[in-house]
């Protein structure tokens, strides 16, 4: 895997790379993004679908409680009906994974090769990172920093909008959607940190190119993920810092 990613670098280093290792990271970025856009818009349609049907998901919990046989069977069934595979809400994630350790590897190889690493004030080879007199731990540099922000917005848009209790709902609806809020919140303190925190304390050991990779494939990714589904579960900050800035 790691001599399949080092050959894609190499070669776009070589050809339209301009022999600069941070314009041939930026490109590999932007063609991968490309490349799985039909990947990452099917991720976005599953998670607006399971949002949507999260509360007949409650529902079968209820119905079905102390039967966990039933209640899988019967949430398969559900999905069949409304065309969701579950599938496809991690195959993006693990592709990113796979890609994010093969480039890894491949600038690992790269190190012991003559190519030209500056870009801009970076050294693509090294981490973008500070050791501060004092401070036990490397301080992030403004890549690492803008890989793990953009990140954190990606994710954030990729959780489902909670469903709004309206006065009109019977007690039924208001109940599922209410159960659906507290799981919304608890998934989202857990899903939401844990990427974002671990890049902002691994990037400061790996390669900057790396965080280059990252960050503009993270920009991109918000870009399409925004003209595919909106602000998704980032609308509620955008709201409150309109209601913020009204003030």
């Amino acid at each position: 895997m790691t001599e399949f990613f080092l050959q894609i670098v190499l070669f776009i280093y070589s050809t339209v790379g301009f022999h600069n290792l941070g314009v041939a990271i930026v490109e590999i970025a932007v063609l991968s993004r490309l490349i799985f856009y039909p990947v990452i818009k099917q991720q976005v349609q599953y998670s607006k679908k399971m949002s949507e049907l999260q509360p007949h998901i409650n529902a079968l919990k209820e119905k079905h409680k102390g039967n966990q046989q039933a209640f899988a069977t019967a949430q398969m069934d559900l999905f069949k009906q409304h065309g969701v595979n579950p599938a496809a809400g991690c195959l993006p994630s693990i592709v990113q994974i796979v890609i994010l350790f093969g480039l890894l590897g491949a600038l690992s190889r790269i190190l012991s090769m003559k190519v030209n690493t500056e870009f801009f004030v970076w050294n693509m080879a090294k981490p973008d990172a500070y050791h501060l007199t004092g401070i036990p731990i490397a301080v992030p540099g403004i890549l690492v920093v803008i890989a793990a922000l953009t990140q954190f917005i990606q994710t954030k848009m990729m959780m489902p909008t909670a469903p709004k209790i309206r006065k009109e709902d019977k007690p039924a609806e208001k109940q599922e959607k209410s159960d659906f809020m507290g799981e919304f919140a608890e998934a989202q303190s857990s899903m939401i940190w844990m990427f974002p925190l671990m890049f902002l304390f691994l990037g400061t050991q790996w390669p900057a190119g790396l965080a280059l990779y990252w960050s503009v494939s993270s920009l991109l990714a918000i870009y399409q993920q925004f003209r595919i589904s909106g602000l998704g579960g980032l609308e509620q900050y955008v709201i409150k810092f309109r209601k913020l800035g009204g003030r």
